[in-house]
């Protein structure tokens, strides 16, 4: 299919470049209700997409480049589909540029072998773990749970050479607990992405969840504070990394697209807060080379390689993350896709983090800062307050802030973890947040 593809490709003039990308998948799925399966559901899927950047002229009579995106099914109509693609790619008016050359792709490990090897049997495996985990903790009811595994080959080929095959897996449980009675009764979902079963910690999560479900039957209503607020493990790494498919603040204000449109203020050199930082230093990295990293990939959809840019170092902007269209524009190096937030320990351990009075959020309803300038009032489903080592849980009311300006007075724990797009301090206590009621 790919070299019918590549040879209808080469036969429009029309087309300046092409990319080819096919991915065959094969996923499973296992739905269990309480003690028992209810379903069990194997798919397999093949798709091509294909991009095409065509020259035309503008209103203006100058020579503009436009991008065409068309998916095509096995089988399906090739030329009709192109001949949508080039259309599309010509009524789209972009300064001239080109698709990436070749360059070398390096080997990450993105595929869980115990998964590759028997998927139902591993699934099933990890939802009984989950069950059996479950039982340690009488107070609440496992009542539904779903895990998902998908093994995805992808192989792109290019018009300027590029020929590049990769395989991922991705594994995803979520689950539903009921704890309580009658008026009291809450129900609390937990959901958890990586590549591999193995990175789950089920035990982990499972007694998280568990703690959390029984703090929300006893949670009383918030109250209006100012001060320490700490916050760690995944929600610590949403704040950061953003969820998985929502993306990040510091994805976007160091996204070239932007730099070049001038929506973002952010420039090389410089800090990247608008005030002093009166916390730890501010390192970061966007490495798509992280083995098992959910958004690592060895080549992007561009078929730029994998690579770990230094993004800010010590409080200033190193780099942008830019595609091969907005490097060409500002003169830059690709860099491709961003890949996952890496940063380094800290210097203060958990334990020292969570010390004297303070408000430690533990989970909220959706961390959504204003993409722009970082301003954020998130619900908070699940928090404690912290008075002379006493834990009272509270649900409700809103953190309020500035993630930037938060980021410029935080410590960083010792202790790190991984989260899927996230590697770095499990642990951060934010010197100075308000809580709303």
């Amino acid at each position: 299919m790919i070299s019918r593809i590549r040879k209808a490709l080469e036969n429009q003039p029309a087309i300046k470049a092409w990319i080819i990308r096919q991915e065959i998948s094969r996923s499973f799925q296992q739905y269990d209700l309480k003690d028992r399966s209810e379903a069990v559901r194997e798919v397999d899927t093949e798709i091509y997409t294909v991009d095409v950047l065509c020259d035309s002229e503008d209103s203006e009579g100058k020579i503009s480049s436009g991008l065409g995106t068309v998916s095509i099914l096995p089988g399906g109509d090739i030329e009709s589909t192109l001949e949508k693609a080039i259309l599309t790619a010509q009524l789209v008016h972009n300064e001239p540029y080109d698709f990436a050359a070749p360059a070398a792709i390096p080997e990450i490990e993105l595929a869980d072998p115990a998964y590759q090897k028997d998927p139902e049997k591993e699934l099933g495996r990890v939802l009984a773990t989950l069950k059996e985990a479950s039982k340690a903790y009488p107070h609440v009811r496992l009542t539904a749970a779903e895990c998902f595994g998908q093994e995805r080959q992808t192989h792109l080929v290019s018009s300027k050479g590029i020929d590049a095959s990769q395989t991922a897996t991705d594994i995803y449980l979520q689950w539903v607990y009921i704890g309580g009675e009658g008026q009291d009764e809450v129900e609390t979902f937990a959901e958890i992405q990586r590549r591999r079963t193995s990175d789950l910690n089920l035990e982990e999560a499972v007694s998280r969840q568990a703690q959390s479900t029984l703090d929300l039957v006893q949670a009383g209503k918030p109250q209006s504070y100012t001060g320490p607020v700490v916050i760690q493990g995944s929600t610590l790494a949403d704040m950061i990394a953003g969820e998985m498919l929502s993306g990040s603040l510091l994805g976007t204000l160091s996204n070239a697209g932007l730099k070049y449109s001038g929506e973002t203020p952010w420039e090389v050199g410089k800090s990247i807060f608008r005030q002093e930082v009166k916390g730890d230093d501010f390192t970061i990295w966007a490495n798509r080379k992280l083995a098992f990293g959910v958004p690592s990939s060895a080549f992007d959809k561009e078929g730029i390689p994998a690579q770990r840019v230094p993004l800010i170092q010590e409080n200033k902007l190193v780099s942008f993350i830019a595609d091969q269209r907005y490097a060409y524009y500002l003169g830059i190096k690709p860099t491709g896709s961003f890949g996952c937030m890496e940063m380094p320990a800290g210097n203060t351990s958990l334990a020292d983090l969570q010390t004297g009075s303070y408000v430690e959020i533990a989970e909220f309803s959706w961390f959504n800062p204003n993409r722009l300038n970082g301003n954020f009032a998130c619900e908070i489903r699940l928090g404690y307050l912290v008075e002379e080592g006493k834990r009272k849980p509270f649900k409700g009311g809103m953190l309020v802030g500035n993630l930037l300006d938060a980021l410029a007075d935080v410590i960083w724990s010792s202790e790190v973890g991984f989260y899927g797009n996230y590697l770095g301090p499990r642990g951060a206590r934010f010197n100075s947040l308000r809580v709303t009621e």
